[in-house]
C-alpha cells in the first residue's frame, strides 16, 4: 500500500511503522469521538419526539414537519427529507393497514384468539408488511411495539463492525406520546402483558419432552412438522439450544437418516474457533489492550489497529504414516497476522499455533508435521499464545521510560 496523502513512506521502517500507528490512532479516536457526539445529538431530537431513520413499522407512515412543528408532505418508502431544519415524525399510514393493526388488537385482547389464529385471518386478508405471510413471531413483535399506542422506543439495537446486538430495555430511551396511537394505550398494556406471559423462557428438558410427543403423535420428525407444530418451539429455538435439530434427535434417541459427521466437525471447528476468539480477546484486555470481534467470522481487531484472521486446522491422520496438517493461508493476506490453531487428532484438542504475520509473504498451502518441520516454519510456531498476547499489552510512556 501507498499512501498519497500523507508525508512517509510505507517501507517498514521504524519510522513509518511509527507514523502509520499514530495515524491509525488519531483517526480511530476522531471516529470515536464524532459517534458519540451524533449518538447524543440524536437522543436529543428523540427526546422531543422526532422520528429518527428507518422505515416507519407497519400501518405507520414518515411526514416531515418544519422547524415550528408545522406539517408538510409525508414521505414515501426511500424518501429523504431535503431541508436540514425540517425533522420527521410518525402518523397512521393506510387505512388498510391500519383496521389490520387494530383488527390484530381486537383478536388478541378482546377475543382471546392465540397468534396462530390471528396469523390465519390476517394472512386471508392478504396485507402484509411487505409480501411475506405475517407468523407468530411478525405478531409478537406486533404486539410489544409501543410505537403503536403512540410512543417512540429509541435504542433498542446496536451496531458495532456490522454486527447487530440487542439492548437491555431499561437502557433503552422512550418518550410517550410522540406519535398519534393506532390503539389505547390501555389495549397495548393488555397485549403486551400477555406475550409477557406466552414469552418464556424455554428449557432443554421440555423442548426434548415437547419433541418425543411429536414423534409418537406424527411417527416421524422433520422440520416442517416441527415448525407447523404448536405446542413446541420451532427448528430455530432448537438449533439455538442444542446446537443444532439432528443433536436434538440424538438425545431422545431418533434415528438420523443420514451420516451427519461431516457437520460435526464443521461445528467442532466453529466452535473451537469462537473459543479462541473469546480468549484472545479476553486475555489481552487483562493485560490492558483492547479487542473487537467483527462481522467477519473469525476476525478480530486488537487495539484498534491490527485485524487478526483464526482458523483452526484439522489433521489428515494417515494409516502407519506421520499426520500432517495443511495451513491454508489463502492467495493474498487477510488480515495483519493469521493464527492457525492445530487440532490434536483425535482428541478434539489444540496442539499448538501458527503465528503468522503478513510481512512474512507466506501463501498458499504448506504442509507440516507434528515437529521437525523446515526452520522458516518453526519459527511462527508456539505452543500457547502468551507470547502473542502479551505484544499487545500497554504500558504508559513513564513506566517504560523507567
Amino acid at each position: 500500500m501507498h499512501y498519497c496523502a500523507e508525508q512517509f513512506e510505507n517501507d517498514n521502517s521504524t519510522i513509518s511503522n511509527l507514523l502509520k500507528a499514530l495515524k491509525r490512532t488519531m483517526a480511530g479516536e476522531y471516529s470515536r469521538e464524532l459517534s458519540i457526539k451524533i449518538s447524543a445529538g440524536q437522543r436529543r431530537l428523540v427526546s422531543m419526539g422526532y422520528w429518527q431513520g428507518g422505515n416507519a413499522p407497519f400501518g405507520m407512515m414518515r411526514q416531515i414537519v418544519d422547524q415550528n412543528g408545522r406539517p408538510k408532505c409525508p414521505l414515501r418508502f426511500g424518501e429523504w427529507k431535503s431541508v436540514s431544519t425540517d425533522r420527521v415524525v410518525l402518523i397512521p399510514g393506510a387505512k388498510t393497514e391500519v383496521r389490520t393493526v387494530r383488527l390484530a388488537y381486537d383478536l388478541y385482547t378482546k377475543q382471546g384468539k392465540d397468534r396462530h389464529e390471528i396469523a390465519e385471518v390476517l394472512n386471508a386478508r392478504k396485507v402484509f408488511r411487505g409480501t411475506t405471510p405475517w407468523t407468530v413471531q411478525k405478531l409478537q413483535r406486533l404486539f410489544q411495539d409501543p410505537t403503536y399506542k403512540g410512543a417512540y422506543a429509541y435504542g433498542k439495537h446496536t451496531c458495532r463492525f456490522h454486527k447487530w446486538r440487542a439492548v437491555p430495555a431499561d437502557q433503552w430511551l422512550i418518550r410517550e406520546h410522540s406519535f398519534p396511537g393506532i390503539v389505547s394505550e390501555r389495549q397495548w398494556n393488555q397485549a403486551r402483558d400477555r406475550i409477557r406471559m406466552e414469552v418464556k423462557p424455554l428449557v432443554d428438558s421440555e423442548m426434548l419432552e415437547g419433541l418425543r410427543r411429536l414423534w409418537k403423535r406424527k411417527g416421524r420428525l422433520n422440520s416442517t412438522l416441527i415448525n407447523a407444530a404448536r405446542d413446541i418451539p420451532s427448528v430455530q429455538a432448537y438449533h439455538n439450544h442444542f446446537g443444532g435439530i439432528n443433536e436434538a434427535y440424538r438425545l431422545i434417541g431418533y434415528p438420523l437418516p443420514k451420516d451427519y459427521s461431516y457437520v460435526e466437525a464443521i461445528r467442532l471447528s466453529r466452535r473451537l474457533r469462537r473459543e479462541v476468539c473469546n480468549r484472545v480477546c479476553e486475555e489481552i484486555q487483562a493485560v490492558g489492550g483492547t479487542a473487537e470481534r467483527l462481522h467477519v467470522p473469525g476476525v478480530l481487531l486488537l487495539n484498534q489497529s491490527v485485524t487478526v484472521k483464526v482458523f483452526i486446522c484439522k489433521g489428515w491422520v494417515r494409516p502407519g504414516l506421520n499426520t500432517i496438517w495443511r495451513l491454508l493461508l489463502g492467495k493474498s493476506a487477510v488480515a495483519d497476522i493469521v493464527i492457525v490453531a492445530r487440532l490434536n487428532p483425535p482428541e478434539p484438542s489444540i496442539l499448538d499455533y501458527f503465528v503468522v504475520p503478513a510481512f512474512a509473504q507466506m501463501r498458499g498451502a504448506l504442509n507440516v508435521l507434528a515437529k521437525d518441520n523446515d526452520a522458516f516454519l518453526d519459527i511462527y510456531r508456539c505452543d500457547d499464545l502468551r507470547p502473542f498476547i502479551n505484544a499487545f499489552r500497554r504500558v504508559s510512556l513513564g513506566s517504560a521510560a523507567a
